[in-house]
């Protein structure tokens, strides 16, 4: 069985309390790893308190210096963490331009593309209980649908 990995866009007021609730119940939702990519090294309370609790701190190449010398200890490039997700949830206020600079290029190893409420655009509008019938398992592994939660 591979792997399953959830890497997490951003750490704000969306990002964080999912991080938090993923690397809880971590065991409970089968979920193997928990990655998250965070792009300035401000926030270092909430970073190291997300580390602490199992989550795996993921950062551009060209920061890792800048991190450690913060007093951070990331542990993959955030192109690393992409290679192995499973499912990216993008938390940050750039979900299309992500889409269309980064996650088209690792839609080869990743089951879904997920971005917050007001990404519109970015795939699938869905809203859980109020329109189900938008989304069916597995319709796709591109950008353009949301990944379908296995139940």
């Amino acid at each position: 069985m591979s792997k399953k990995s959830i890497h997490v866009v951003g750490t704000g007021t969306i990002g964080e309390p999912l991080i938090g609730l993923m690397t809880h119940f971590q065991k409970e939702l089968g979920i193997d790893a928990v990655t998250f990519h965070k792009h300035s090294i401000s926030d270092r309370p909430k970073v190291k308190a997300l580390v602490n609790r199992g989550a795996v701190l993921a950062v551009d190449a060209d920061k890792m210096d800048s991190f450690k010398a913060a007093g951070m200890t990331p542990t993959l490039t955030h192109e690393e963490a992409l290679e192995q997700a499973t499912v990216v949830i993008d938390c940050s206020p750039k979900g299309l331009e992500m889409k269309e600079k980064v996650y088209k290029h690792y839609e080869h190893n990743t089951l879904g593309f997920i971005a917050q409420g007001s990404e519109f655009g970015f795939g699938k509008m869905y809203a859980r209980g109020i329109n189900d019938e938008v989304i069916s398992p597995r319709t796709s592994t591109s950008t353009s649908s949301a990944a379908t939660p296995t139940t």
